[in-house]
């Protein structure tokens, strides 16, 4: 019996703890704004260096084409 209350107790705390969490309201607004700012300014450095390096490679096969086919 004793375990039964025990158990009964730490459930009924763990999903107080759980509810109050859950109800919280957290304004993530200014990293959702940081992030898609950052974000967008990385993506298209990087896409910018693959399209650049698939450019010298395309112009690598052309050049080594020319000169040994």
């Amino acid at each position: 019996m004793f375990n039964l209350k025990k158990f009964l107790k730490t459930g009924v705390v763990a999903a107080s703890v759980y509810a109050s969490s859950a109800m919280a309201v957290i304004d993530v607004s200014a990293a959702t704004t940081s992030i898609t700012t950052d974000g967008t300014a990385a993506i298209t450095a990087v896409g910018g260096a693959l399209i650049g390096l698939a450019g010298v490679a395309v112009v690598f096969k052309w050049v080594k084409g020319a000169i040994f086919g």
